[in-house]
């Protein structure tokens, strides 16, 4: 209020500046038409005016002298002359100081109107940004008591988030055909597309079974950014289908590297590489849980851990405990979750030692190179967590294709896991489990370059046989 008063006075003064501008101007040009009509009426307009000046009787007056060498005739004013000159000079330059500071006073005008636009531009600036900086009613429907964890996301990364239309992806996955399924998840079959600028993308679709608030929580998730957390790159929706697509990571889920169809190890990868991706995707959830408010995954697996072409891993299908419906929680009760927390009772008791539990069964896997529940277990509540936990030999779980010195670490991981699947009150947090499998990483780096040089001398040496 007291801007817009300041403005209106402001106004109030220019207004009366200009009419005094106007008047001054008006009194200048007037004097100006006064003064040419006198000088243009000559001696006649002075016999209607006033008396005719006599100039040949006054003194210095004018006179003609024809010399006889100089013809010229010469011209001496009058007093009177010089006189009507000199108050028409001053009326002049009355005149032209008048215009002057008319354009002066204008010139002060305009840099105070601009200087008032500037300053109710940068009002209304402050006062948009500070309107965007709060989130929107939809958003809010989304989360709890969120208003004290506004700053919690990095909302610049919701604007790489498209809104795609269901034509482009159609096209991008040929009429989501059978043959573009590359999996199947919770959310519903996931497809791989191909985007008209070239990206290949995994979209997941749901059908029918639509979720409540999904806008608000794909905003929500699109805020969320990590190295080791898979990106959303769009989405769409619309009366019967619901689409998520996200960054394509070309290596699959590490499921497909540790052991094949009947859960048995297949030994494609060294203990090197499985510490990298379990100390990547710890990282991951990690940073969900740092969060504030924290997200947890409450779907972490195996195959929700996916590795990009340098086997960097990245965790999937986080932020979807809202986005569950009621068909998706029939279903998965009906089949055993080996992933799950057993002392939960209920969703919403979930926690940061829930994720971790999850974890620990990641880690077991990891290390054993076999599925939780293989083709080795004759019962269905037979698995591998519960045979770890009642054995005193940890050395049977260990993938035989690892190495005699790579079972050494092997060994602190399986003990880590261990932990992780305890109780809950015995549980470390993702911060700790972090810096253990660092730990772990740098201790077995020394190894590797041991093995690095012992294979370069004999390469060095094989080449003296060629």
């Amino acid at each position: 209020m007291q801007l817009l008063l300041r403005i209106k006075l402001l106004l109030l003064i220019i207004l009366q500046l200009l009419y005094l501008s106007k008047s001054t101007c008006k009194s200048s040009s007037e004097a100006l038409l006064t003064f040419k009509g006198s000088l243009e009426a000559g001696p006649q307009g002075c016999q209607m005016q006033w008396p005719c000046l006599d100039f040949s009787n006054e003194p210095g007056g004018v006179k003609e002298n024809i010399d006889s060498n100089n013809e010229t005739p010469t011209f001496t004013p009058s007093l009177k002359e010089s006189q009507v000159k000199k108050q028409g000079g001053g009326r002049r330059v009355a005149a032209i100081v008048g215009a002057t500071g008319a354009a002066l006073v204008i010139i002060v005008i305009v840099v105070i109107v601009y200087i008032c636009f500037r300053r109710c531009e940068r009002f209304k600036r402050q006062t948009s940004d500070s309107a965007s900086s709060v989130p929107s009613q939809a958003v809010e429907m989304g989360r709890i008591n969120s208003s004290q964890y506004v700053n919690a996301y990095s909302p610049q990364y919701m604007q790489n988030t498209r809104l795609l239309t269901i034509l482009e992806l159609e096209q991008a996955t040929g009429n989501f055909s059978q043959s573009s399924i590359i999996g199947e998840g919770r959310f519903g079959f996931v497809y791989k597309g191909l985007l008209r600028d070239g990206s290949f993308v995994a979209i997941k679709r749901r059908l029918f079974a639509l979720t409540r608030d999904f806008i608000p929580e794909v905003k929500q998730i699109a805020q969320i950014h990590h190295i080791h957390l898979v990106k959303l790159i769009g989405y769409y929706e619309d009366n019967y289908q619901q689409l998520l697509v996200y960054e394509y990571l070309s290596n699959g889920n590490i499921g497909n590297h540790l052991y094949d169809d009947e859960g048995l190890p297949i030994g494609k990868l060294d203990l090197r590489r499985r510490v990298s991706v379990a100390l990547g995707a710890s990282k991951g959830l990690e940073h969900l849980h740092s969060l504030v408010p924290p997200i947890f995954h409450t779907n972490f697996s195996t195959i929700n851990v996916l590795l990009d072409e340098n086997y960097t891993a990245k965790v999937s299908d986080y932020g979807f405990c809202k986005l569950q419906t009621k068909v998706d929680q029939a279903c998965s009760s009906s089949k055993v979750d080996y992933f799950h927390d057993p002392e939960l009772s209920l969703s919403q008791n979930y926690s940061e030692q829930s994720d971790v539990y999850s974890f620990g069964v990641f880690l077991l896997e990891l290390v054993s190179g076999c599925e939780v529940h293989n083709r080795n277990m004759s019962h269905q509540d037979e698995n591998l967590v519960f045979q770890a936990k009642n054995s005193n030999v940890l050395d049977k779980f260990i993938d035989i294709t690892l190495g005699e010195e790579e079972k050494i670490a092997a060994r602190r991981m399986m003990k880590l896991a261990l932990i992780c699947v305890d109780v809950t009150n015995r549980r470390p947090s993702m911060a700790h489990i972090v810096q253990e499998l660092e730990r772990i990483q740098r201790d077995i780096a020394t190894l590797y370059s041991e093995i690095n040089e012992e294979i370069g001398v004999v390469t060095l040496g094989s080449e003296l046989f060629q």
